[in-house]
């Protein structure tokens, strides 16, 4: 609890601690357990309900199994990019600072994404709870000092290094949510669309 607590008051003794923790699964827990929560709330709710249609029609299934297929997918796809963006990290770092263990820097960038996913998940529910926006934003916040704190932990670069670094990977996190859901979208569509146009053909034929 009370190393827990430093990310808090003291995040470098933090990330730097993180390296000699054992229980670096509960990383993966916490960042599995908030993407599963963004992926069955807020505004793009009605896309994997969207998605979740479309399986059950293609592949022959129940509602339910096209939502877990659903949800597998999407928690696939956010893994994908959060390996991708800790890799470049890590390149970029050990081109202009220190070369370090990626594990490590796995580690870090894990309760980085954890917090940005979870300001991320808290803005769907602004709706519901007014003050869920200033929550969102201080977790927002809070991950870009974090990020910061644990690139420079790790690669021991300059403050205008690590900024520049931070802010890269801040880009490509947000960018890769919204290109990935916007491409996602316009493939659902596409294939309801022709989904509509099949079940016409058949009703035109009988």
């Amino acid at each position: 609890m009370k190393q827990g607590l430093r990310i808090l008051y003291k995040p470098t003794t933090f990330f730097n601690q993180l390296q000699w923790s054992t229980h670096h699964w509960m990383l993966l827990a916490a960042f599995l357990g908030i993407a599963i929560v963004e992926t069955q709330t807020g505004r793009q709710h009605a896309l994997w309900l969207w998605s979740a249609s479309v399986f059950e029609a293609r592949l022959g299934v129940s509602l339910n199994v096209a939502l877990w297929i659903v949800t597998f997918l999407k928690l696939t796809i956010l893994l994908a990019g959060s390996f991708a963006i800790a890799n470049t990290v890590w390149f970029l770092g050990s081109l202009f600072g220190r070369r370090t263990s990626r594990r490590v820097l796995f580690r870090r960038l894990s309760v980085v994404f954890t917090v940005l996913l979870a300001g991320y998940t808290a803005s769907h529910f602004t709706g519901q709870v007014p003050y869920a926006m200033y929550v969102s934003y201080a977790l927002s916040v809070w991950a870009v000092l974090l990020g910061y704190f644990a690139i420079r932990e790790q690669f021991g670069l300059t403050h205008m290094e690590t900024s520049v670094l931070g802010l890269f990977a801040l880009f490509m996190a947000l960018s890769s949510w919204h290109f990935t859901n916007h491409a996602w979208e316009k493939m659902v569509k596409q294939e309801r669309d022709a989904l509509a146009r099949e079940r016409t053909l058949e009703r035109n034929a009988r």
